[in-house]
């Protein structure tokens, strides 16, 4: 049992992140949750929504203000995010009647994103881990549908509306992980987890499972070693790197290469998406590789592109965001909303090591889907997982 009392007053109400023990500990409450324990579900649902602000995940440590605590603060928001999600990965995921997904390959990289668009753009990483998955990169991809707004198509959603079974068997996903280089894991499937059921199913509202649940993809963590993660509008990327490098030091994860972003529209900050833009704002970048962290901005002239409007890459009106992904995939669309997602794609290979050029990178990806070829693989992916 946890003091629940200490978590609300000191932590959730001052906007001052938990420890990462304190975070482990209500990770494991949270499951107890999920399992029938009601008070452990209504008291961590509330916590959670407590924390799930800008002003705790934007926290600066002061010694000072720990000093008057008379206890350890954490030095960013990163040790909660990874005390949570070490507790789902060895306490929910681990004990699950799956386990681990364990495709019998060196390693496979995910693309998921947090939501959160305040652009309404297609299933971008969808796609883009459909061409990534043509040009031979591994590609395990884990997603939910939409939660508090329907009308947004999360990317189980997409996968849905593609033909493909997003809760085929874990043989069935790890088979065509192998043969097809892709693979789909559905984050409501409880045989996997059950976190996801407080914000799907009981809460129905957006707390802090927003950034849990992309970061605890069910795929083994030593396999997962490189990863593209798209974070909301009240997460830095940079904690989001944190995170994963607290993670990596105690033996969680094991990412040795990754990259986490958050594109901006026309006017920088005041608008924004999950994933990597090729508007006038550009891409804010924090990458992790070896234990380092680097941040940096990319805008589209890195990838030989001209800058596009927002209003270019979001959905023409009375067309929905499902029907305008699958539109593109198919190349019934293209122009901006192709670009982008080519551009999203080329950060997959680039991240693959398929060249250190993003230009050449996006030259592929771009092949790949205006080819046709994109469409293809998700055809035979829709043939190997049939709904």
């Amino acid at each position: 049992m946890i003091n629940i009392k200490h978590y609300a007053k000191e932590h959730g109400s001052r906007n001052i992140p938990l420890t990462f023990e304190e975070a482990y500990d209500l990770g494991v409450y949270m499951i107890h949750g999920c399992r029938g324990n009601n008070l452990a579900q209504i008291q961590s649902i509330a916590i959670l929504s407590l924390l799930h602000t800008k002003a705790t995940y934007l926290w600066k440590f002061d010694e000072r203000t720990e000093k008057r605590h008379g206890h350890r603060l954490p030095i960013s928001a990163a040790e909660q995010i990874a005390g949570i999600c070490a507790a789902i990965f060895e306490h929910d995921i681990a004990e699950s009647q799956f386990g681990f997904l364990n495709p019998n390959i060196p390693y496979a990289m995910d693309n998921s994103g947090m939501g959160g668009d305040l652009i309404v753009t297609a299933n971008v990483s969808t796609i883009a881990a459909f061409i990534a998955a043509m040009a031979g990169v591994p590609m395990c991809k884990h997603g939910s549908p939409a939660n508090a707004d329907a009308a947004r198509h999360g990317s189980s959603d997409f996968v849905e509306l593609c033909g493909i079974n997003t809760t085929a068997s874990q043989k069935e996903v790890e088979s065509c992980v192998e043969k097809l280089r892709f693979g789909y894991t559905e984050a409501i499937d409880t045989r996997y987890k059950l976190i996801h059921l407080q914000t799907h199913r009981v809460a129905q509202l957006p707390h802090m499972n927003d950034i849990i649940g992309p970061i605890t993809n069910p795929l083994n963590p030593k396999i997962l070693r490189r990863r593209m993660l798209g974070v909301n509008h009240l997460i830095p990327p940079v904690i989001a790197a944190q995170a994963y490098r607290i993670m990596n030091e105690r033996g969680i994860t094991f990412v040795e290469h990754g990259f986490f972003l958050r594109g901006f529209g026309d006017n920088g900050e005041d608008s924004g998406m999950d994933e990597l833009s090729i508007c006038k704002g550009g891409t804010q970048i924090a990458e992790l590789k070896n234990g380092k962290i680097k941040e940096y901005y990319l805008y589209p002239y890195d990838f030989g592109l001209i800058t596009a409007s927002e209003n270019s890459i979001s959905p023409p009106e009375g067309m929905g965001k499902g029907k305008f992904s699958l539109s593109i995939l198919k190349r019934e669309i293209t122009g901006a909303p192709a670009r982008m997602i080519a551009a999203n794609a080329a950060l997959l290979l680039y991240l693959a090591g398929k060249s250190d050029d993003l230009s050449e990178c996006y030259r592929e990806a771009s092949e790949i889907l205006s080819s046709g070829q994109a469409y293809e693989k998700m055809l035979a992916v829709k043939k190997a997982l049939p709904k």
